[in-house]
């Protein structure tokens, strides 16, 4: 696949996880939609890096990766926490 087929992929995903923030009312799907655009930025950066023929886009994919892998984290560790009876 080409570069631009790369990021066609990571705009739609992008567009998805926007719309899903936006629209949904819980949490967890919000979580969700940030994940997704997530994905969306790790795609790009990665497209980005096999078409420049660099490394850099690797290296902030997995920073983006990591970042994603806090969020989630926090994410779930705040949803379980708000669920707990008092």
């Amino acid at each position: 696949m080409t570069t631009t087929a790369y990021l066609s992929i990571a705009a739609v995903l992008f567009t998805a996880g926007a719309l899903g923030t936006l629209l949904r009312s819980s949490a967890a799907g919000r979580l969700i939609g940030v994940e997704l655009m997530l994905a969306a930025a790790t795609l790009t950066f990665a497209a980005a890096g096999a078409g420049f023929r660099e490394l850099d886009g690797q290296v902030a994919a997995l920073i983006v990766v990591a970042a994603g892998v806090a969020h989630a984290i926090v994410g779930s560790a705040l949803i379980a926490s708000l669920r707990e009876p008092r």
